[in-house]
């Protein structure tokens, strides 16, 4: 049975991290113009977060997994909150790098623990619950551009600092009521941790790489597009405004998407929203109209976003017994690949113009389409091996598919 408070917390903390996490790309237009940034240093500013607080999720995951008590759910969120808003005081290039590093590093510590949490407090409903926990990390996403534009409009970007005080008092209130005792704490060697991947190991590759193409063309649209909005005449209001569009498509998308994979496989609903992101964010790079750019671009993050949360539920399927690290792989491996494309991808701009790059990344999620095609379908994984491992682990392993077929 689902635990709803408990997944209530946990998608309230998942908002406040993602908030903050989030804030460099609705902001990049006032980072630009502070430090005199060119298109190359603006996609490392871009693509840094996802690369600092992604790549190293694994060995989070593995830590966490191990781990008593899972500190790192009240941690995380802290140095998101306090480095990520730092940046607005950042006078330099570098220090404002400084910032992303530490921040990214708590928003890599919150996640594998806190959605291996999700998974376990949602019973036979996981791929709901780890959705829902999802959507709230991507309605701070979408809040971020609505929230961060208009604060640096009234305040600018030397007083965002401010904003995270009530984001940490919200979070040590949390601290008090949160149960972090990891109730699945294993101290296990990291031979079992690679033995529980090898059985799954190729279609858990695939799914990764699906993210990373998946993501970097979600983020790497997204960045460009606000840049793109401020040479055709958009406020930095405006701009975020149509981020704030695009992110929230994102955040019913995510919801919709976790919510369908119950019902029609997780596969499916992967390869099928990935396709049709292709032709929204297309038309949304041609669209001349106000009105229907926005609808154009609420469709795309839509359906980029999509199979955000399923790619989880469907990683936490194929390892169960290290749910904590494999979630890892579809969540930071993937956006910290992307992220470091993401700087390349700045490179690129200065070269052929924003529109032609913006044109690429609308493409690519047709490569990840037919790598999604060859993902097993559902409750098709081979059951991990520490699960095989005596009587006790076989029957918890049974029990626990049995519980996701309801």
């Amino acid at each position: 049975m689902i635990q709803r408070g408990k997944l209530t917390l946990l998608t309230i903390v998942h908002f406040l991290t993602d908030l903050f996490s989030s804030l460099l790309t609705p902001i990049l237009p006032a980072l630009v113009a502070k430090l005199s940034l060119s298109l190359t240093q603006a996609g490392i500013l871009a693509g840094l977060p996802g690369l600092t607080s992604s790549l190293i999720q694994p060995v989070m995951g593995i830590l966490g997994d191990r781990m008593e008590k899972r500190y790192f759910i009240i941690i995380g969120p802290l140095f998101a909150a306090v480095f990520m808003s730092a940046v607005g005081l950042a006078p330099t290039f570098g220090l404002t790098l400084i910032c992303i590093v530490i921040g990214g590093f708590g928003t890599a510590s919150f996640h594998p623990q806190s959605v291996s949490m999700a998974g376990d407090v949602s019973g036979s409903r996981r791929g709901f619950g780890v959705s829902l926990f999802i959507v709230g990390g991507t309605a701070g996403l979408a809040a971020s551009p609505f929230l961060m534009t208009r604060y640096v409009g009234l305040f600018g970007l030397e007083n965002m600092i401010w904003l995270s005080v009530p984001a940490v008092i919200t979070v040590l209130l949390m601290a008090r009521v949160l149960p972090i005792r990891n109730t699945g704490r294993k101290m296990v060697r990291m031979a079992d941790i690679r033995a529980s991947f090898r059985p799954n190991l190729w279609p858990m590759v695939n799914l990764t790489f699906v993210g990373i193409i998946r993501t970097l063309s979600g983020v790497g649209f997204a960045t460009f597009f606000i840049l793109l909005l401020k040479d055709r005449g958009y406020s930095l209001q405006e701009g975020g405004d149509m981020l704030f569009i695009y992110q929230g498509g994102a955040v019913i998308g995510g919801f919709v998407g976790g919510w369908a994979s119950d019902r029609i496989g997780r596969a499916r609903v992967i390869w099928t929203t990935i396709l049709l992101s292709t032709p929204c964010l297309l038309g949304a790079l041609y669209e001349e109209s106000s009105s229907l750019l926005g609808v154009w671009l609420f469709f795309g993050g839509f359906m980029n976003m999509a199979s955000n949360s399923v790619s989880v539920a469907m990683a936490q399927e194929m390892v169960p017994d290290n749910a904590g690290t494999a979630s890892s792989f579809p969540m930071g491996v993937s956006w910290g690949a992307a992220g470091a494309a993401l700087m390349v991808f700045g490179s690129i701009a200065d070269k052929i113009g924003v529109i032609a790059t913006m044109e690429i990344l609308a493409l690519i999620p047709l490569i990840a389409v037919l790598l999604a095609l060859l993902l097993p379908g559902d409750h098709r994984f081979k059951p991990s091996s520490s699960t095989t491992q005596g009587p006790h682990n076989s029957s918890s392993s049974k029990q626990s598919i049995s519980e996701e077929a309801v």
